[in-house]
């Protein structure tokens, strides 16, 4: 991600409006900043937590928080953005070194589920609050979404036309519960417990290719 003096990733000919420089402290102050934005509305909620709230959580004075944004929706928006890239990224690199829809499915599921762990504040925040953004800035993360829901279709209808998995249920719910079984862990898992990430995700996996495969590839 390329990061100017009005900050960084550009999407559907907008540029997001996190502002940062080149210097080191500033890039580490727009880090915090995010991270402390995704724990807030994670916690309390975006419509709850307040400009002031989180410069006061970084030190800042309010007025120098306006440095690095021009607005509260400016955090969400980079947030939702940063989230879905990600996993997005992430989960295509898996996919590309799997051979059959069952693999590329099982490796899709161990990175969406580790990776959206490895960072809850933000994936929690994308999956709860995407709703509170506005106007442009919502369609293009509803864009990114669809981007990576379309990769989860297309893996499942590769496997339906080489019979592995069933086909007697739309590719759409078979994404769809996909989605669900994966991103509601978000909300319910501990990390101080005996499973780990990787291992639910494992778990997870199974169940999900054991219910769409063909009998005959179970």
């Amino acid at each position: 991600m390329n990061r100017g003096s009005r900050g960084a990733a550009a999407l559907g000919g907008r540029t997001l409006a996190l502002k940062t420089t080149s210097s080191n402290a500033t890039q580490s102050t727009s880090e915090r900043l995010l991270a402390t934005a995704a724990h807030l509305f994670r916690t309390k909620g975006y419509a709850a937590t307040t400009t002031r709230e989180i410069a006061s959580k970084l030190g800042l004075q309010k007025g120098s928080l306006y440095y690095h944004i021009e607005g509260k929706e400016d955090l969400l928006y980079r947030l939702c953005v940063d989230s879905l890239s990600r996993i997005h990224g992430a989960a295509q690199k898996a996919v590309d070194q799997e051979q059959g829809a069952p693999a590329k499915i099982n490796a899709l599921m161990l990175c969406h589920v580790t990776s959206m762990l490895a960072d809850r504040d933000m994936h929690a925040t994308m999956l709860i609050e995407l709703r509170s953004l506005t106007g442009a800035r919502r369609a293009d993360v509803i864009r990114l979404r669809d981007q990576y829901e379309k990769l989860i279709m297309g893996v499942i209808f590769e496997g339906q036309r080489e019979g592995t998995i069933r086909s007697d249920v739309d590719v759409k719910y078979l994404c769809l519960a996909m989605l669900n079984i994966m991103n509601w862990t978000i909300f319910w898992f501990d990390p101080k417990r005996d499973l780990t990430a990787g291992s639910l995700a494992e778990i997870l996996a199974t169940v999900y290719l054991q219910g769409i495969m063909r009998d005959t590839e179970k």
